[in-house]
């Protein structure tokens, strides 16, 4: 990273915000690898109102900073088990004037009708995206796997961009080769990811098996790019690839924060997922989106995707009005 002097998305970064909503912890799956943060068993849902009220107020202050198109992802726990999750949905389509486009990031556990109806609930997205997480622990059968994957084909026939994820373990790597084959037939990419301790990848992992996180994942456009101070540009697949790399951002300009936000379970609204201790408020008594990029004052490893894709660029290297 020493000679990289922007780092993030390949195009528009002057024009697209972004929200990261975590609407829950509430998961009816409970990983043996998923940290404790991420799942729980028990029902944490927020009511209907705080969330579309939030809502009205996101998108009046990213077009205060003159965005007009905003990318809404959603993660969890397990999403689809909000029953306010499609209300969600159909009230930030009733923005005609903001250009909207959603990624959901789910255990695809809900049945193919449920899945129909989300096909119908999202039409007027501009662009929809699935990352179907295959947890293997829950997938053990050939009908399950088959199962799985004739959902993601659905979605995939039915115009929403589809694919897989999955966390490989030390000593997986020939399990995850079969992975990647069973769904190249239906042309579905799949991202693999190192399992994370404490926000360090654990101990175990071969050199082959490092080098194959790296790898570009077929399928999928290139979407990361870094440029270093002679303007050469790397691009990158997924940002998977870069998951094996303890990557600061610290004292960089970045755009969390400004052109994107993180939503909490609890309501909480921070600059970023790595970046949590930064508070901007919360959707039930009310937040402020900063109004510009601001320097990076988290001194960690920048180790999740939603973050690692934020526009960020050295604040002596980089002049963002060539980008966009």
């Amino acid at each position: 990273m020493k000679n990289i002097k922007y780092f993030g998305w390949r195009d528009n970064v002057k024009k697209d915000a972004h929200v990261v909503w975590r609407t829950n912890r509430y998961c009816n799956y409970a990983c043996s690898y998923c940290w404790p943060g991420a799942h729980q068993n028990k029902k944490d849902f927020l009511d209907e109102d705080t969330y579309l009220v939030a809502i009205d107020h996101i998108i009046r202050q990213y077009k205060n900073n003159g965005f007009k198109n905003i990318s809404w992802s959603w993660a969890g726990g397990e999403v689809t088990f909000n029953p306010h999750y499609l209300t969600i949905l159909d009230e930030i389509q009733s923005y005609d004037d903001v250009f909207s486009m959603s990624t959901l990031v789910t255990n695809l556990s809900q049945s193919l009708k449920w899945w129909e109806k989300f096909v119908k609930c999202t039409k007027k997205f501009k662009k929809v995206r699935i990352n179907g997480s295959w947890h293997k622990e829950y997938l053990v059968t050939d009908k399950q796997q088959e199962l799985f994957k004739q959902k993601l084909v659905f979605l995939k026939n039915n115009g929403v961009s589809s694919n897989a994820s999955c966390v490989m373990l030390p000593g997986e790597l020939q399990q995850m080769i079969k992975l990647r084959d069973f769904f190249d037939e239906e042309e579905i990419s799949v991202s693999i990811k190192p399992c994370r301790a404490g926000g360090l990848i654990i101990e175990g992992y071969s050199e082959e098996e490092i080098n194959f996180f790296k790898q570009q994942v077929k399928h999928r456009q290139n979407g990361l790019v870094t440029i270093d101070f002679n303007n050469n540009k790397k691009w990158y697949t997924s940002a998977e690839q870069l998951q094996t790399e303890d990557i600061n951002f610290l004292g960089w300009n970045c755009t969390a924060g400004y052109s994107s936000i993180t939503i909490n379970p609890d309501g909480t609204v921070t600059r970023g997922t790595v970046c949590k201790q930064e508070v901007l408020g919360n959707i039930k008594e009310g937040f402020t989106i900063f109004k510009n990029p601001t320097p990076c004052i988290t001194d960690k490893y920048c180790n999740c995707n939603s973050d690692l894709l934020l526009p960020k660029w050295r604040r002596d290297g980089y002049n963002m009005s060539k980008m966009g």
